[in-house]
């Protein structure tokens, strides 16, 4: 027996450990899946800078348009405006810039989106591991259950032998006592065997509430063997 429960101690110390390392790694998987996925945000934002420079391009092209049109319903008196050259070449050279950087930002961004995708196939792999060690846990832990249960039941049943014992020894002394002429001293032991065969003794059973209750039990224990605690 005592070698049964150190063997039962010793895989559940395995168990407990390998969700352990299982833990850690759903952890360290999920966290550099986070790093990664602020990084491919970052470089969305990179990514698009070129539209907002573009945005502001057509902004200054409708600002001159609208100055040439100004000029022209005037009559078109004087020198037509001239566009911001300056403005137009700081404009260039920031698109350029953003262009470039845009370009660098989404192949960056492909090597990044590989690394997630092959992440989230690990998490999800470490997921199901997860999973199965927590089975592992939860049978294990039902299997101890059992063997409690049995225990009981094994000395409940020695405890109902000796209860039924003594009514027994007193109808057995009773009737012997009957025979042998007695019959005050055996109808004596005839009522104490009946009044003990009339005890009544709880039943095991159980109710569809209480299985409820521990089904209840049981997926509150998983939630929390599913959140690592």
């Amino acid at each position: 027996m005592a070698q049964a429960q150190t063997k039962q101690s010793i895989q559940q110390t395995e168990r407990v450990t390998a969700l352990t390392a299982l833990y850690a790694d759903r952890k360290r998987v999920a966290d550099e899946l986070a790093a990664l996925n602020a990084s491919s945000a970052r470089l969305n934002e990179t990514a698009n800078a070129e539209a907002g420079v573009l945005a502001e391009m057509v902004a200054m092209s409708d600002q001159d348009t609208a100055a040439m049109k100004k000029w022209a319903s005037g009559g078109c008196v004087g020198q037509p405006p001239e566009p911001d050259a300056k403005q137009r070449r700081a404009l260039g050279e920031k698109l350029s810039s953003a262009q470039a950087a845009a370009t660098a930002a989404r192949n960056a961004g492909a090597d990044i989106n590989t690394k997630i995708s092959a992440l989230n196939e690990q998490l999800h792999a470490v997921a199901e591991q997860v999973e199965q060690a927590i089975f592992d846990k939860m049978e294990t832990e039902h299997g101890h259950t059992i063997d409690q249960y049995r225990a009981i039941c094994e000395q409940g049943s020695k405890l109902a032998a000796q209860i039924h014992g003594l009514a027994s020894y007193y109808g057995d002394t009773g009737r012997t006592l009957i025979s042998q002429g007695n019959q005050d001293a055996g109808m004596a032991y005839l009522q104490r065997a009946s009044a003990l065969t009339n005890i009544k003794l709880p039943n095991p059973g159980v109710t569809r509430h209480e299985i409820e209750a521990a089904a209840s039990n049981w997926s509150r224990r998983v939630a929390t063997l599913r959140a690592g605690q």
